[in-house]
């Protein structure tokens, strides 16, 4: 038994809220030809095409809806507003984490794969303007905020060093302006991997209406789940889609790392909006 074939799903997959090991039910639920981005991406494609494939707002809009009705799951790290945006109707599925772990996860990720934070402390790397604006400060909020038009952009966070081309003059990523390429390669090949395709979160300034917005657009959500019930949320899907799933894939877990208290209540005060969503999120998830 496979989900009812006239129903279509939307995975908004927020970064380091358990959704990469939600890939193996995916598979196990759909074909490479229903699902995105696998039946959008040339075999030969580099990693170039596959992390635009799954970040870049405009890119996926664009390969779903070419695809005219055929896909059956589409997911990727983008903002809510995509769903407006696209020409089926989906059912809207997501999962949050609680602030403070999800930013402890996603400082953790970065210093295991971004050059530029190699060998850092965590409070260190939370330090970095770029990345703290772009994908920790009020991330969840932002994503649930933004709007078709801000999902779209292709603004810049930072002006100076480097200046980054528009995201369509810069192709397959093989022939970077020498200064971007200089860049690059002396240590900042975490922003210019990720500020080529990712949603311009690092624009918004998140207030009270924007966590208004969110909360409204989260309530949209056919399925929200939480982290630390991952089971709740696969159940949903069973429940009332009619997934198949005969276990729960493992989830990356830390490597329990000492963090220290005054740290965590940081992270907390600084991501106060997060810590609204995420509570608002629990009320809908059960």
């Amino acid at each position: 038994m496979t989900p009812p074939s006239e129903k279509k799903f939307l995975f908004i997959h927020i970064m380091k809220t358990g959704g990469t090991s939600f890939a193996d039910i995916i598979g196990e639920n759909f074909t490479a030809d229903e699902r995105y981005p696998d039946a959008c991406i040339e075999p030969d494609a580099g990693i170039f095409r596959h992390i635009e494939a799954y970040l870049f707002a405009p890119g996926l809009v664009a390969d779903v809806n070419a695809q005219h009705g055929k896909l059956r799951m589409v997911r990727g790290h983008i903002p809510y507003a995509v769903r407006s945006l696209l020409h089926d109707s989906y059912v809207a599925m997501t999962l949050l984490r609680d602030p403070v772990e999800r930013t402890l996860s996603y400082l953790k990720h970065c210093r295991r794969y971004h050059t530029e934070h190699q060998n850092l402390e965590l409070e260190a790397i939370y330090e970095d303007t770029w990345f703290n604006a772009s994908f920790i400060h009020n991330y969840q909020t932002k994503l649930f905020s933004m709007s078709p038009e801000e999902a779209l952009a292709e603004d810049r966070l930072l002006a100076g060093a480097p200046e980054l081309p528009p995201r369509r003059e810069i192709g397959d990523g093989t022939n970077l302006p020498a200064e971007i390429e200089a860049y690059r390669q002396a240590g900042g090949h975490g922003r210019i991997s990720l500020e080529c395709f990712a949603a311009s979160t690092g624009v918004i300034q998140v207030d009270d209406k924007r966590l208004s917005i969110a909360k409204e657009n989260l309530s949209a959500v056919e399925v929200v789940g939480v982290t630390e019930h991952y089971d709740r949320f696969l159940n949903q899907l069973t429940e009332k889609y009619g997934w198949q799933i005969a276990r729960i894939p493992h989830r990356h877990a830390g490597d329990g790392e000492v963090v220290s208290a005054e740290f965590q209540k940081r992270i907390a005060l600084d991501n106060a909006y997060d810590m609204a969503l995420y509570a608002h999120a629990k009320s809908l998830a059960g």
